[in-house]
């Protein structure tokens, strides 16, 4: 579980400590972020865990375009929605 305060460690330790910190962001799961001059920079997260987050991102933009098709689909078949040849067509029927 991903905790509501991630570690931090300025970007000058990653230099000295980077192995250290790697190893324990892939035992711990939880994602160190880099700070420099105190501002996050970049984070260092489980490879894994990242890659779970993408699938699961995908799998999400994925439900909602599904979701699009069917609303679209039910607006076409209740003859809500016009059907155009092309762009063209389109574009001219509102000048």
């Amino acid at each position: 579980m991903i905790s509501l305060m991630p570690k931090t460690v300025p970007s000058s330790e990653i230099q000295k400590k980077y192995r250290e910190i790697f190893d324990e962001v892939k035992k711990t799961k939880e994602p160190v972020i880099v700070l420099t001059g105190n501002k996050p920079e970049v984070a260092i997260v489980d490879f894994n865990y990242l890659e779970e987050l993408r699938q699961e991102s995908y799998e999400k933009e994925l439900k909602e375009a599904i979701q699009t098709i069917r609303e679209g689909d039910k607006e076409l078949k209740a003859k809500k929605t016009k059907i155009f040849p092309s762009l063209a067509h389109l574009l001219n029927e509102n000048k």
